[in-house]
């Protein structure tokens, strides 16, 4: 079994590993069979914030509050893996059903976990507009699917950032910013432009139009599926 493989190799090398599992029993059974003396077994579910919560706790009474390494390998592999992206255009309450329980496994799923054990890591980490990030992420591979699906038949699929633009509902949502949020975007932007000084700043809507009518315009069905900026590669994003 794959999963089991991770304890065998990792407990052979280190001092203390941690796994957790939905079903406890058979795997501690499989551990104390295989004298695994040095890993413990805590029951978590990684699409429950509050399961993997309690596993953190559980674990920090084991390891003394610190881990060094957090290895994330649940995930959920649909039953309709197999099936193209038109596949889905008679029958869209499967295609959300699926979305939902695999964006729970694979992309909630880490983030609680993450969240539930980074107090005991060393290094924590700063990070904003996650779901949003992960919701782009998630949309960026559904264009890449049907590029590879239509590919043969002349269609050009793109996601294409539309770099940092002034629009009305930027505007509209700057005028309500805490103080505390237009600091974030001030230092946000400023290293930004300390990154690329010659980078002014967020383009007017139509420079932003333009240059992404170019890119549609200049592409080539054999770039289809890309992920670039409006400048129309995969280097320049402001």
């Amino acid at each position: 079994m794959y999963h089991y493989q991770f304890i065998h190799t990792i407990a052979a090398k280190v001092n203390t590993v941690v796994v957790t599992a939905r079903n406890i029993t058979d795997l501690r059974e499989k551990v104390k069979a295989d004298k695994i003396s040095n890993t413990h077994v805590v029951e978590a579910d990684l699409v429950s914030a509050d399961s993997l919560k309690a596993a953190a706790a559980a674990t920090s009474s084991l390891v003394n509050g610190k881990i060094d390494h957090l290895l994330i390998n649940g995930t959920y592999l649909s039953s309709t893996s197999g099936l193209n992206p038109t596949d889905f255009a008679e029958q869209p309450e499967i295609f959300l059903e699926e979305l939902r329980k695999s964006d729970e496994a694979n992309v909630a799923g880490p983030l609680f976990a993450i969240n539930a054990f980074l107090p005991l890591t060393i290094a924590p980490w700063v990070a904003s507009s996650v779901p949003y990030s992960a919701s782009k992420a998630a949309g960026n591979i559904v264009i890449t699917k049907f590029a590879a699906e239509l590919k043969d038949g002349g269609f050009i699929f793109l996601s294409i950032s539309s770099g940092a633009v002034v629009t009305e509902t930027l505007m509209t949502a700057a005028a309500n910013f805490t103080d505390a949020e237009k600091g974030k975007l001030q230092r946000m932007f400023g290293r930004m432009m300390q990154n690329h000084p010659e980078w002014k700043g967020p383009v007017a809507s139509e420079e932003s139009v333009k240059r992404i009518l170019k890119v549609v315009r200049d592409f080539k069905v054999e770039q289809s599926g890309r992920f670039i900026s409006y400048w129309g590669n995969n280097t320049e994003w402001l």
